[in-house]
């Protein structure tokens, strides 16, 4: 299954060729529900397993194809992990405020 997804992957090279993870599951016949977290953990395994540059968007999955796409997915991770870490600074202070 994992080659097969390697497969689809490396047909969709550059974030203007995403490919989503419905779109994924339903060509390798997976049934799941609206979260495709069976799916989205094959994306995972199979781009460590094959050692592919995978990046993801709102508009699914995509083949890093250059320096700029790399960089932007780079800041990208580097804001949503500075946004989860504010949120947790957040809770924690009103968490610890409550006792």
């Amino acid at each position: 299954m994992l080659e097969r997804i390697k497969d689809i992957l490396l047909l969709h090279n550059g974030k203007k060729n995403p490919i989503t993870s419905a779109e994924i599951a339903r060509i390798l016949g997976i049934v799941e529900d609206d979260t495709h977290a069976q799916t989205r953990a094959l994306i995972l395994e199979c781009a460590e397993k094959y050692g592919l540059p995978l990046a993801a968007n709102n508009r699914g999955y995509y083949l890093i194809s250059d320096q700029r796409e790399y960089d932007e997915y780079m800041a990208n991770l580097d804001s949503r992990s500075a946004g989860i870490e504010e949120r947790k600074r957040i809770i924690t202070k009103n968490y610890k405020g409550t006792k």
